[in-house]
Formats: structure tokens, sequence, C-alpha cells
């Protein structure tokens, strides 16, 4: 949060795991805020970060359920809880794996077309949600850390080039 309200570029706050928007919210705030603090025993001043935004990642229950927050309700309820703040340049990036798709990467094109359904029947969801980010690599899928295949994700399973080229263009039509 303070590193961030120095940088000049758009940086986005993910929701915690636990899914608490507040708690995204606070992060935005604070970011887009000045501040003095000591790093590597320097003292820095920042004049805040406007550019900071929210994420939304979903959540994950005590119980260790996936709890997706890219449904209509969630979303219009956190556009209300960003206007209550009255936050510089509101905005809303939807992570359409993770929690919001249970970790299941096919799901994303599905997701990602449910919140332009959502933003099509919403000004404010329509003025707020500025983007996706979508797990995507060369090869569909994931690997060990100590694989070999060329293009394929050591990280987090992701949609392949042909299925991502496919999703840009149907949103691209859709928005």
């Amino acid at each position: 949060r303070l590193t961030v309200s120095g940088l000049d570029i758009p940086v986005g706050m993910k929701n915690p795991t636990s899914g608490d928007m507040r708690v995204m919210l606070d992060s935005v705030y604070a970011g887009q805020k000045p501040h003095v603090f000591i790093y590597n025993r320097w003292e820095v001043s920042t004049d805040g970060n406007p550019l900071v935004h929210c994420v939304v990642r979903g959540a994950v229950d005590r119980y260790g359920n996936h709890v997706p927050n890219y449904h209509y309700e969630d979303m219009a309820a956190l556009a209300s809880m960003y206007d209550e703040r009255g936050l510089a340049n509101p905005a809303i990036i939807v992570d359409t794996n993770h929690s919001n798709s249970a970790k299941r990467f096919r799901e994303q094109p599905r997701i990602a077309m449910e919140v332009v359904r959502s933003m099509a029947q919403s000004e404010t969801l329509r003025r707020m949600v500025k983007g996706f980010m979508i797990e995507s690599f060369i090869e569909e899928g994931a690997q060990a850390a100590d694989g070999k295949e060329f293009g394929k994700s050591i990280t987090d399973p992701c949609l392949g080039w042909e299925d991502s080229e496919r999703l840009v263009m149907v949103l691209a039509d859709a928005v």
C-alpha cells in the first residue's frame, strides 16, 4: 500500500482470500493517499496513486470451498461500496480464474461472458468494470515447475493460445 502510493501506474488490489471487500477497498484507499515512511533507511514521501483499483478474485470459505464474487449481486454491492467511499477513478477488474472459477481454468470464458451480461444490465457496472484478468499462455494447462514443455505454465493452469484468442474476439464483439 505504501509503495503503491508512490507509483504513477495503475495497480490492482485483490480482495483477500477471505473475500472481505472492505479490506480490498481499504487497500485502494491507502494506495490512493499520500504517505511518508522509511524504506531501506531512507525517508520516502509519496503523493498517492489515483489509479489504484479493485481486482475481484473470489474467496475461500472456512471449509476450503471456493466462493465466487463476480456475479451481478456481488459486483453491484462492490460498486455501491466503491461509490460510498468516494474513491478516485473507480475501476474493477474481474479475475476469471482462482476462486472465481474454483481453479477450473476452462470456466474463464463463461465467467467473462456472465460479467459482460451483468454490465449490459447496469450502467454502474458498465462504468466501473474495466477488464478481466485471464490466466492464459501458449499451451493449455500447466506442468510441474521442473517441466520441460515449451509454452506451458509452471504455475496456474491456463487457457491456451487458441482459446485465449477466441475469448478476446468474443469479448471485443460483446462490448
